[in-house]
């Protein structure tokens, strides 16, 4: 697998954020410690990590439903620290979406969110993406993501009122590439 190494520090402001980050393209090997990683945050319903468990692994098989999918797991001092999935929206052109974004519970607020959003948006521009798309609840407990993803740039575009469940919208963001 090809790896990627990239000095972030003049991009993100974190005196915690190690100067050297490594991307690595999802193996096998990374499902199950991705899921783990996932629940300990304590954001996601066992639904929700079982439809995890499955995307990734449609990842690796090329799933023809998300042909040109993505996953990139970020490493640093041997560690996975977080990952992001995205994939080009069907039936658009240039329009891609991001399924999912997750960092270490302990290391959250602390620029790996940004470093993941940053790394697939280069990507999806490499790709001739014009546009990235993500959504998230609605309710108090997700309020930081929503800010998360204001403060980088996303636009909120639209709300789904009880999307999810009753009284859990679902909140939309764009960022034009």
């Amino acid at each position: 697998h090809t790896r990627y190494w990239r000095d972030w520090s003049s991009d993100v402001c974190s005196s915690d954020l190690v100067a050297m980050s490594q991307f690595l393209p999802l193996t096998r090997d990374d499902i199950a410690p991705l899921v783990a990683l996932s629940d300990a945050t304590g954001f996601f319903k066992p639904l929700e990590l079982e439809a995890l468990d499955e995307v990734l692994t449609d990842c690796l098989d090329s799933a023809d439903d998300l042909a040109g999918q993505e996953a990139w797991v970020l490493w640093e001092d041997g560690k996975r620290t977080g990952f992001v999935h995205y994939a080009p929206a069907p039936m658009t052109v240039g329009t891609w979406h991001v399924y999912w974004l997750v960092v270490d519970a302990g290391l959250q607020g602390k620029g790996r969110g940004r470093l993941l959003m940053n790394w697939a948006e280069q990507r999806v521009k490499g790709k001739e993406g014009r546009a990235l798309f993500v959504e998230t609840s609605g309710t108090e407990r997700y309020l930081p993501t929503r800010r998360f993803y204001e403060k980088i740039g996303y636009d909120q575009q639209g709300v789904l009122r009880e999307f999810y469940a009753p009284g859990d919208d679902m909140v939309v963001y764009r960022k034009g590439l």
